[in-house]
């Protein structure tokens, strides 16, 4: 069976929709960006309170795939085709998404160009290959509604633009078990947000971290209002704007991007600036 190097050799449309991404400057970048905002996005943990691909329903796992087509076809400025997904310039391409291993092929993109995209939350890594999906290489059987994965020899044929990419992590995800489960403890928002603060120190926290803790209506309210009950603790929460910045650097801190916050030990010398005295 033909390798991913004579699909690229054989197939001058499935070499062009490779070409077209692999020019993109900054593709890599780009799509990890994309793909944790579409788990984020379907994940909804300001609404939910759930922060993790694992909690949600089999229903709800499907539409992945449906949002990192709109987030695709959005930040890489695709048009919608006529019988699939996206247009890439003159050719029309499917995009098939997977949190497991496999794909899942319909009858009406067999033969086509397929975009396949992999996302490991868990591993933070992703994957993004180009294949065309020819009946050699799909499983003969089908499942319930008619769809057919790639055999082992066809997975062979993917034309890999992405493998085993970096995907920013899932933060509350990545905490220890003791931690999460004692910021969790808390019934109210406000209070998880601050336990959030006290435990996770000089390690950026991102906007949707904070968002699905507070679990409410204006989430960075939370945070801004646990500032000065934990500044009496002795704990600074810095953030994007005004000295934040001179503090955090002073400090050896990573500097918070709008949205992040970051929290530490107040220094002796915090005092040279006016933080929240009002």
């Amino acid at each position: 069976m033909p390798g991913a190097e004579d699909s690229i050799h054989h197939d001058p449309e499935l070499t062009k929709v490779v070409e077209f991404f692999l020019q993109i400057n900054g593709f890599e970048a780009q799509a990890a960006e994309t793909l944790r905002r579409a788990l984020d996005e379907v994940i909804d943990g300001m609404r939910t309170g759930r922060w993790s691909v694992n909690s949600l329903e089999k229903t709800e796992k499907t539409y992945i795939g449906t949002k990192v087509e709109i987030l695709f076809k959005f930040d890489f400025e695709l048009s919608k085709g006529n019988k699939l997904d996206i247009r890439v310039e003159d050719t029309e391409v499917d995009i098939k998404c997977t949190v497991l291993k496999d794909w899942m092929i319909p009858k009406e993109a067999v033969g086509e160009l397929c975009l396949l995209v992999r996302i490991d939350d868990q591993r933070s890594k992703f994957w993004i290959g180009v294949i065309r999906a020819e009946t050699s290489h799909l499983r003969s059987g089908e499942n319930r509604d008619k769809k057919s994965s790639l055999s082992a020899e066809g997975k062979k044929s993917i034309c890999w633009l992405i493998e085993a990419g970096d995907l920013p992590g899932n933060f509350i995800g990545s905490l220890a078990p003791e931690i999460r489960e004692r910021i969790f403890s808390h019934k109210n928002g406000q209070a998880r947000v601050k336990e959030l603060f006290r435990l996770v120190q000089n390690r950026i926290i991102p906007r949707v971290a904070i968002e699905t803790i507070a679990h409410q209506k204006d989430p960075m309210a939370r945070a801004r209002h646990s500032r000065k009950p934990l500044l009496a603790e002795g704990i600074i929460v810095l953030g994007h704007q005004e000295n934040d910045p001179k503090i955090a650097t002073r400090l050896g801190l990573p500097v918070p991007r709008k949205g992040e916050m970051i929290s530490t030990l107040a220094p002796d010398w915090l005092e040279e600036f006016d933080v929240w005295k009002g």
